[in-house]
């Protein structure tokens, strides 16, 4: 084994954590997490919340610990398709070149839409493209290009779920424009004085593998502006596509 490297066992400890949380399918408390690393629960529950905090790891309702939005970022990046990333980022480049604005690709996970792969605009002034950065699916672009060609039941789960005071009967409204016109529209939603306009990346079958949003700041990138870049949008969304397509079976010969 290689010499370790002294002052390391801090985050020797921290991943060991993150490792047991990500061996789980259900959240799993601090007693358990402390006694599986090998720690005391002070010291586990300090490194659980600096993890916490980065977003590798989050709280579940039930109060135990669960793989958190930064960790879902980084494993879309290694992950065995880890290739569509790659081609992706050529694609993202071009948007953020034509539109000056900011190009993100964003995937489900759970509720929420994580940002995975960026490309920020060359303005000092701009939307920052942070990894792992998370927007509940029923609010802002990215997660209603997404919802919107989900199924009707899975939608009106998931909108029961998030908020029990969320006024469905509108977001079904703007979901179904946004099936009608291609494309989802957002100002503020998420993140204040932002415009944002999103658009799915559609498997064969219909099924929303992911979504590419051009975002920047409103007093630049108006919701007209915005609307006038879609039909380039989807046409860059419809490249994108091709990358998710199923990968033919292995040859076992």
């Amino acid at each position: 084994m290689a010499d370790q490297t002294q002052g390391g066992n801090t985050a020797r400890r921290a991943l060991r954590l993150l490792e047991a949380v990500a061996a789980s399918r259900e959240p799993v408390g601090l007693q358990e997490l402390a006694e599986t690393v090998g720690l005391s629960k002070p010291t586990a529950y300090r490194l659980l919340r600096v993890l916490q905090e980065e977003s590798y790891l989050t709280r579940a309702d039930s109060g135990g610990y669960r793989i958190g939005t930064q960790s879902m970022a980084l494993a879309a990046q290694v992950m065995p398709r880890a290739d569509v990333f790659v081609d992706a980022r050529p694609v993202l480049q071009a948007l953020a070149g034509l539109s000056e604005e900011t190009a993100t690709l964003h995937l489900r996970a759970g509720d929420e839409a994580i940002l995975v792969l960026g490309v920020d605009s060359a303005h000092e002034l701009r939307r920052a493209a942070r990894l792992g950065s998370a927007t509940p699916l029923h609010r802002g672009c990215s997660g209603q290009a997404i919802l919107a060609h989900l199924p009707v039941r899975e939608v009106a789960a998931l909108l029961k779920r998030v908020d029990s005071d969320l006024d469905t009967s509108q977001v079904v409204q703007a979901l179904s424009a946004v099936r009608d016109q291609g494309f989802a529209l957002s100002e503020g939603a998420n993140h204040p004085g932002l415009t944002g306009i999103a658009a799915p990346v559609l498997t064969a079958s219909g099924r929303p593998a992911a979504s590419i949003a051009v975002s920047g700041p409103s007093a630049r990138w108006t919701a007209e502006k915005a609307r006038e870049f879609a039909s380039v949008l989807t046409e860059h969304c419809s490249r994108v596509a091709e990358l998710f397509a199923p990968l033919p079976p292995a040859d076992r010969t």
